[in-house]
């Protein structure tokens, strides 16, 4: 703990007060609980909370040697689809910034965590230009567009779905500039048609055939990213229709999604509201 420097406090509970810290030996901001009204008597005691268990997609992903299955994609994404159909439904509520480090895995259960750049779905632009890593944002916030809506994070999905196929981000760069290159280089520069925020000169590429890319994809996997990864915000399924989509079919929808608020583990950013869904499949 001598190298965490406590910043302030950003929660407190029955059993912990979580402080916004600073790692020192790296410049990473990180939350960290301490616990208060309960006494562990070995590390093993506190290495058994809920929330200590938990890792993020993103651990998972670098500590494996083979890309996930199409099954295991199946699973983990239709569960990541119906916290954001309700968040943007019901919740309304965007994500903004939807990533692997942001989606936290216990066994098969998967959870959308940090809420931290989160708006309303009816709120009032501008909103900030930084939001979610370069890697997943959406072309219209890399262009940093004045208003943008859910379909940011529809976007985001599409890079995490070929990242769960290949387990190496998709639209890696060193800069806003090299993103939209790769971007283009992938799905093709956009048209009049499929792009009409504001005059932006692309770099001109045909684009690949995603299957190319992802040779252990489905056509449906295939379909679902190719259509989450559209330049026109517009044309990108809703989380609801992505649900409906035939990658998902046999599937089986929870009527009544159980969320829960969850207590942040020590190594989780700033103020995570964790989504928990479970998936029958």
């Amino acid at each position: 703990m001598e190298k965490y420097q406590r910043i302030k406090e950003i929660g407190r509970g029955s059993y912990g007060v979580v402080y916004k810290a600073l790692n020192t030996e790296n410049d990473e901001l990180v939350a960290v609980k301490k616990m208060i009204n309960r006494k562990y008597h070995s590390s093993k005691e506190c290495m058994n909370l809920r929330e200590v268990k938990e890792c993020t997609l993103f651990d998972r992903m670098r500590h494996r040697t083979d890309p996930y299955s199409e099954t295991e994609i199946r699973n983990l994404c239709f569960q990541i689809f119906q916290g954001l159909a309700y968040m943007h439904g019901t919740g309304g509520y965007f994500h903004r910034d939807l990533k692997p480090e942001n989606l936290l895995v216990s066994k098969d259960v998967i959870k959308i965590a940090d809420l931290g750049q989160a708006r309303e779905i009816n709120g009032e632009p501008p909103y900030t230009h930084y939001v979610s890593t370069r890697r997943y944002r959406a072309p219209e916030v890399l262009l940093h567009a004045l208003e943008h809506d859910s379909s940011v994070d529809m976007w985001a999905m599409g890079a995490i779905m070929v990242e769960l196929f290949t387990l190496r981000p998709l639209f890696q760069g060193s800069s806003t500039t090299d993103v939209i290159h790769k971007i283009c280089s992938v799905i093709g520069s956009p048209t009049d048609t499929t792009w009409s925020l504001f005059n932006y000169r692309f770099p001109e590429f045909p684009g690949v055939d995603l299957s190319s890319l992802l040779p252990s994809a489905s056509p449906e996997a295939i379909n679902l990213i190719s259509t989450l990864l559209s330049w026109s915000p517009c044309a990108r399924p809703t989380a609801k229709e992505a649900l409906e989509h035939p990658f998902f079919y046999g599937c089986s929808h929870i009527p009544h999604p159980q969320f829960e608020r969850v207590t942040l583990s020590p190594m989780i950013r700033n103020r995570a509201l964790p989504v928990r869904v479970r998936s029958r499949i």
